[in-house]
């Protein structure tokens, strides 16, 4: 591989992270709008903090959340700060995590989403001065820890190309 193709490659991370907030944007109404869009950010956030940190640091993922914060709307620093929360939690745990079974990953992910949709439901009942309803929360965990298995398969794909063969 040249060394073009390495640089393009090496942002693999940062452009699957805004890809996932583009995702996020979109009118996606599936299954007609009952299940809530994944938080695909997250899930790249997440294996890339385990399985290649050097390529997701703290700034990018701060860039990731104030770019979803600006494009959906939000308070500047809420999305920031579930990710930057959740990339600390993630490297805090991180040896436990590699090779480890990929179920044990997958839970773990589950436990990292759940902080992440809790500590998001907790900001913004406290930004609206009300306890908000937590289904919608609940209904975005479930669906984002579903598709992690899909991702996580798509993402080790790019990690092959972009780090194990370089």
């Amino acid at each position: 591989m040249n060394r073009a193709d390495r640089r393009w490659l090496v942002i693999a991370p940062l452009l699957l992270a805004l890809g996932g907030v583009v995702l996020l944007l979109l009118p996606l109404r599936l299954f007609g709008g009952v299940v809530p869009t994944p938080i695909i950010p997250l899930a790249v956030i997440f294996f890339w903090s385990v399985y290649e940190p050097d390529l997701m640091p703290y700034p990018l993922v701060f860039l990731v959340g104030i770019f979803q914060d600006f494009m959906m709307g939000s308070i500047v620093g809420v999305w920031a700060s579930i990710y930057l929360l959740s990339q600390w939690l993630v490297l805090q745990q991180r040896q436990y995590f590699l090779g480890r079974d990929q179920h044990v990953v997958w839970l773990g992910f589950a436990i990292i989403v759940f902080i992440a949709s809790l500590v998001l439901w907790l900001e913004r009942s406290l930004l609206n001065g009300t306890l908000l309803p937590y289904t919608v929360s609940i209904g975005q965990w479930l669906v984002t820890i579903a598709v992690y298995p899909a991702l996580s398969i798509a993402f080790s794909f790019v990690h092959e190309r972009t780090i194990l063969e370089t």
